[in-house]
């Protein structure tokens, strides 16, 4: 028995008509007679005596109109005060994103927005050391970078991983090459997002980066017009290729996102549901593409 067709049998009975009920409703006669007649099946008796001059309540009907006609209004408003809570309630959540993480998210983020109607989703992009504090100030809910947290005061989930490589100006004679090795990037200047995961590669493997910095953009176009190659992950290589060559490399770990919340907080269970469908609706939903096969980029660089 639904909500639906409670609210058709009371419109038929107050119009004493199938034709005048669906006109109120301005939804179709047909609509409305399915609805009925499924409730007349549930119920195992007839509601309406239906004749050329109208439907009129059978003395089952009658029974059953006074018993749920209260309830039904009831019911509806509840459910226009529920509207008008929702509209005036919003959980709010705040992310903190590594830089050049959230271009790999955005689209997802505000699809995720709208879909809830009553979140309030705020996010900023910043270096990872600034998430983590963030995180610790309580200034944000939720942090989304490439740094790994020491702290055990911090909750960590991978969201996604994806191979490293070497972005470079394209070049004929590299074109034959199907990987790079790590002591080949010692004749050429390098270039780097300077974020933990850069760091934390630089300091394992003895990199060392001529040009660093937040503006990924800034550094394709140093990549492009051949002042450096650039060390990057396959999912942050800009989709539009045209003047690029990525080129992966050999034995090193894969650049890896995670995200990052307080643990004490762990006890909040409605902040932990809002957090879990976060990670699971929009970064867990798109760890697939981020674990990109070679000309699968979520960039376009123009």
């Amino acid at each position: 028995m639904e909500l639906r067709q409670l609210k058709y049998f009371l419109a038929v009975a107050d119009a004493r008509s199938f034709v005048s009920a669906a006109n109120n409703l301005y939804i179709s006669r047909q609509a409305v007679s399915k609805a009925v007649g499924q409730l007349e099946a549930e119920l195992g008796v007839e509601l309406f005596v239906r004749d050329s001059s109208g439907a009129f309540l059978t003395p089952a009907g009658l029974m059953f109109y006074d018993r749920i006609r209260s309830s039904v209004i009831e019911l509806e408003q509840v459910h226009s005060e529920m509207q008008r809570y929702g509209a005036r309630y919003h959980q709010r959540v705040r992310l903190a994103c590594g830089i050049g993480v959230m271009q790999l998210y955005e689209q997802a983020v505000q699809e995720f927005r709208m879909e809830q109607g009553n979140l309030a989703l705020e996010y900023r992009e910043c270096p990872d050391t600034i998430c983590l504090d963030l995180l610790r100030e309580h200034e944000a809910d939720l942090a989304v970078c490439a740094g790994w947290p020491q702290s055990q005061e911090f909750a960590v989930q991978t969201l996604a991983t994806s191979p490293y490589g070497v972005l470079l100006q394209e070049n004929e004679s590299l074109k034959s090459m199907d990987s790079l090795d790590l002591k080949d990037l010692t004749w050429i200047p390098m270039a780097g997002l300077q974020d933990g995961a850069t760091k934390a590669m630089q300091q394992k493997y003895g990199l060392f980066l001529q040009y660093t910095g937040y503006d990924l953009y800034r550094l394709y176009s140093l990549t492009l017009s051949g002042q450096c190659a650039m060390l990057l992950p396959a999912c942050m290589s800009p989709r539009n290729m045209r003047g690029f060559q990525w080129i992966p490399l050999e034995n090193v770990e894969p650049w890896e996102l995670w995200g990052i919340s307080l643990r004490s907080l762990e006890n909040n269970v409605l902040y932990h549901t809002t957090i879990d469908e976060l990670q699971t609706k929009v970064f867990g939903a798109s760890s697939e593409s981020l674990q990109t096969q070679k000309g699968e980029k979520p960039f376009e660089y123009v």
